[in-house]
């Protein structure tokens, strides 16, 4: 059993701590493609899937997001170099989002950002 420390959130434990995952979509028609800035507002474990959700804020229009990265067969929570257990609260990131083979936004690529004040 994997014992690491994260940041993931049971939906319970967030809805008591004030976060909304109800004022994300994860609707594709909502959900830009490309690469983009975002804000990590906060995680939460999958309901359906071996997955995390990110609930994240588009920076440039303010939209909010839902996107899903699944565990791997290593049984990891990685996304390319980056473990998303790991990913602070607050943290900007860029994110690479395609349309997978049946049409539906996937996150493909995330680089965490260094934290300048002022954007």
């Amino acid at each position: 059993m994997n014992t690491t420390k994260h940041n993931v959130l049971a939906f319970n434990t967030a809805i008591s701590s004030g976060y909304n995952p109800s004022n994300y979509s994860y609707h594709k028609e909502d959900i830009p493609t490309g690469e983009y800035r975002v804000t990590l507002d906060f995680l939460i474990w999958a309901n359906k899937v071996s997955g995390i959700d990110l609930f994240c804020t588009v920076r440039q229009t303010g939209q909010k997001i839902r996107l899903t990265v699944f565990r791997d067969k290593e049984e990891n929570y990685h996304l390319h170099d980056v473990d998303v257990r790991q990913l602070p609260y607050g943290s900007s990131l860029t994110i690479q989002v395609e349309l997978n083979g049946r049409d539906k936004p996937t996150l493909h690529k995330i680089t965490i950002l260094p934290d300048i004040s002022g954007e």
